[in-house]
């Protein structure tokens, strides 16, 4: 199975951002004692690298850009993410296990790795809440996104994230389920 740390996917979706595409594939840490699940869903997955790979070694590339969404292909992976007008970065991840996530990012921000926070995301008027925590690089990660909401940010026509006084608009949920369809398709295709 193959596993890397989490550190590599905060720096492929700063790298990809500003244009490069370059990096590695991360799993989210296995599931603590204790731990809530966030908008849904839980997995126990590893973020040990897989003996004798290194988290520079699975390369990312751009599969394919709709509007302002891209699909990114790393290692057996892939995110798919947009860019706010205000620096903000969102990013849905899909891991080959078949499992998401989320990750959010904003410039201003200085968040301590672990710190909690209130996450909601309004879909075409349907509200999910739930808790979003940052990870070593300062980003808000989500572990184990609901196919509810994974259906939601597909079917909508707009949306908007809202963590504490932050809020982000998204427009375009159209080019984002176009960008998803090319990753589900790459991602079938692999897998024969």
């Amino acid at each position: 199975m193959f596993k890397q740390s989490r550190k590599a996917v905060s720096a492929v979706l700063a790298l990809a951002v500003a244009g490069v595409v370059a990096g590695s594939w991360v799993a989210p840490a296995s599931a603590a004692p204790g731990q809530v699940c966030y908008f849904g869903e839980c997995g126990s997955k590893s973020a040990a690298p897989a003996s004798g790979q290194s988290s520079n070694q699975a390369k990312s590339r751009l599969l394919s850009q709709h509007g302002s969404w891209k699909a990114v292909l790393i290692g057996q992976g892939a995110m798919i993410y947009d860019q706010f007008d205000n620096g903000a970065k969102f990013a849905i991840l899909a891991y080959p296990e078949g499992k998401f996530g989320l990750l959010l990012s904003h410039p201003e921000w200085h968040l301590k790795a672990g710190q909690p926070t209130e996450m909601s995301i309004r879909i075409d008027g349907d509200v999910y809440k739930g808790k979003a925590v940052a990870n070593e690089d300062g980003m808000l990660e989500v572990d184990g996104v609901s196919k509810d909401l994974l259906k939601a940010l597909y079917n909508g026509r707009k949306g908007r994230i809202e963590v504490g006084e932050y809020g982000f608009d998204m427009t375009n949920l159209a080019d984002a389920a176009a960008a998803i369809d090319d990753v589900v398709a790459h991602m079938e295709r692999a897998s024969r």
